[in-house]
């Protein structure tokens, strides 16, 4: 794609129709597709919709034969800032106002993310003199939020818990944030509202979440696999871009020129991680969302080619064990001519047992300048084999742990695409430590073979040689 941000000053604009999304079965027109009237009802209560709402609100919406709606559940991915709640507050207005929905439902992890698109449409009703007349009553009180009009259909908002909806048939549930959901429980209370209702849809929003998130990460999949009855509509850069590319915001960012501008995603650019930007801005599923490394930056260093063989007599070696106790991983790292640092994992043992034991003969083998290792950590279990390497405590171990974390988004760390250490990389999360951090051992699997990487890489960027050849801090 052509640069946007162009010396003319053009600036960028999102794109109205999603990357990735289900294809219609016909043509759809006002006949083929009730999202036409919800365009056309935005529009009579002052709120009209933005392209990428109202080509949202037409795919979804699609009709068939018999003119029910061809799905059952919609998945809506969008970058932040671009709209959904707006688009939420309208559909659920549209379904009572329009479209005969006796009972609309609005969900999501946390009560106040639900109350904001239920909020938005209660003072929307309130303002236009077209709605007001049909309300009959709201009700404000934590917990038991509700919109009732003069009919008697309503709009209600819950948390989403296993209980949550039990007892209730629902026309639209909607289920914001779905990336928040870490289990099936919600899910599998809520899901089964709409089963009596003819006309009943699930509407799910959200942007990319990680490994964790559970049910938003099936529908997609099942979605891209061909299940008809899940409409995919998902704005987002492909994964790998170019974190500063206008050309890929405009892909994950519909609301881009209309809601936000470029100065905007720059400065969320500056300030972010390069997880959090991924997800949060380009829509991008990653496998942590509170990432320690940059991803790309570790994609770009890998060199299955290449070895660590060249610097034999300049490694400086890591080694640390898996909080279990069942995984210890011996690194290297040596720097490279060009200043960037090699690293390569070159033993594993299965037990601290089998460490302990052939540790001492493969030091002497290698040629190690130095063996640094964490004995705040699960290593202490090595510590009698340890006793005359370098040990990495307090403020050393976050230097260590963020260093070699700088050192990844730079692009200054090469690897041979060692799957144990790609693997714990990818998983990954942030641990804070007063105002640095360390990586965390619980909750994201093993990254014992992460931390002796970085552990090699600070031994080997902070070790000096003096007379004598011996090397020292």
């Amino acid at each position: 794609m052509a640069e946007l941000t162009s010396p003319g000053g053009v600036a960028p604009v999102g794109s109205p129709s999603p990357r990735l999304g289900t294809r219609p079965l016909r043509e759809l027109t006002p006949e083929t597709s009730r999202g036409f009237d919800l365009i056309e009802f935005a529009e009579s209560v002052g709120c009209p919709l933005l392209p990428w709402q109202e080509q949202a609100a037409i795919r979804a919406l699609e009709l068939t034969e018999d003119g029910k709606y061809r799905f059952r559940t919609v998945l809506i991915l969008v970058g932040r800032q671009s709209g959904k709640t707006t688009l939420l507050k309208l559909w659920a207005l549209w379904r009572l106002f329009r479209d005969d929905a006796a009972l609309v439902l609005g969900v999501a992890q946390s009560l106040d993310i639900a109350r904001e698109a239920w909020q938005g449409a209660v003072e929307l009703a309130a303002e236009s003199n077209m709605l007001a007349k049909g309300v009959s009553k709201v009700r404000q009180a934590n917990g038991e939020q509700c919109m009732t009009l003069s009919g008697g259909a309503r709009y209600r908002i819950t948390a989403a818990t296993r209980g949550a909806g039990r007892g209730l048939s629902v026309d639209m549930l909607v289920m914001d944030e779905l990336r928040e959901q870490r289990d099936w429980s919600a899910w599998s209370a809520l899901s089964k509202t709409i089963n009596a209702r003819p006309k009943g849809q699930i509407i799910c929003l959200s942007n990319a979440g990680d490994d964790e998130s559970v049910v938003l990460n099936s529908l997609r999949e099942r979605a891209l696999a061909g299940e008809d009855s899940i409409c995919l509509l998902e704005w987002s850069a492909p994964d790998g871009c170019d974190l500063n590319d206008p050309a890929m915001w405009v892909l994950s960012l519909p609301g881009l020129g209309h809601l936000m501008d470029e100065a905007a995603v720059r400065a969320a650019l500056a300030t972010d991680p390069p997880s959090v930007f991924r997800t949060e801005m380009l829509c991008q599923h990653v496998s942590q969302l509170n990432a320690a490394l940059d991803p790309s930056g570790w994609a770009a260093g890998s060199d299955p080619t290449g070895t660590i063989a060249p610097y034999r007599g300049s490694l400086h070696g890591a080694i640390d064990v898996s909080l279990d106790g069942n995984h210890v991983a011996l690194v290297v790292a040596a720097e490279m001519p060009d200043g960037r640092v090699r690293v390569e994992p070159v033993a594993s043992w299965e037990s601290t047992r089998d460490a302990r034991r052939e540790l001492p003969a493969l030091r002497e083998k290698l040629g190690l300048l130095d063996l640094v290792w964490f004995p705040g950590g699960p290593a202490n279990a090595l510590a009698p084999v340890l006793a005359d390497a370098r040990q990495l405590t307090g403020n050393d171990v976050s230097a260590a742990c963020m260093g070699f974390a700088d050192l990844v988004q730079a692009g200054l760390i090469v690897h041979n695409g060692n799957a144990l250490l790609d693997g714990q990389v990818a998983k990954a999360g942030k641990l804070s430590m007063g105002d640095g951090f360390r990586y965390t051992r619980r909750g994201s699997g093993n990254c014992n073979a992460l931390y002796a990487a970085a552990g090699a890489t600070f031994a080997a960027r902070t070790a000096k040689p003096v007379r004598g050849g011996r090397w020292v801090v």
